[in-house]
């Protein structure tokens, strides 16, 4: 039988994946103009920076809360949830370190008026943003193991 902290890490877990890892506007967020891109990642901080903390944190420790839960009985169980909650704190630790401090100063831009290195910015939050979605793909893969 499953713990109650199980079945609530693996829907929050689903949650986060289904918030951060399709991308459809990807493509076009990675080949927009200045004017374009702008307006479009501010709309999607604006959600993402309410929505994605608060997943994130519930997705981690509701995989620690389930491991300790699971450790006695079923110890490889117990593994794979802590892996998940790993990856999910390794994502976390991306986003703070990359993806805050670049969406901070997007916020301060007007879609007219180009900033020197906007590019550069845009290339290195795409690539984390990268790295970050196969965080949560690897958590996502870390609970179905977990699930047996």
């Amino acid at each position: 039988m499953t713990s109650p902290a199980a079945r609530a890490h693996d829907a929050l877990t689903a949650l986060l994946a289904l918030a951060i890892v399709p991308d459809p506007a990807g493509r076009h967020r990675r080949t927009a103009d200045f004017a374009d891109y702008v307006p479009h990642q501010q709309r999607a901080d604006a959600v993402m920076r309410r929505l994605a903390p608060a997943l994130s944190m519930a997705s981690a420790g509701s995989g620690l809360l389930a491991a300790a839960t699971q450790a006695r009985r079923e110890p490889a169980a117990a593994a794979w949830r802590a892996a998940s909650a790993a990856a999910v704190a390794a994502a976390v630790a991306l986003t703070v370190r990359v993806h805050v401090p670049f969406n901070r100063q997007l916020r301060t831009w007007t879609p007219g008026r180009e900033v020197p290195g906007w590019r550069e910015g845009r290339a290195r939050w795409e690539r984390a943003h990268q790295v970050r979605r196969a965080l949560v793909v690897a958590a996502g893969a870390a609970v179905l193991a977990a699930r047996g």
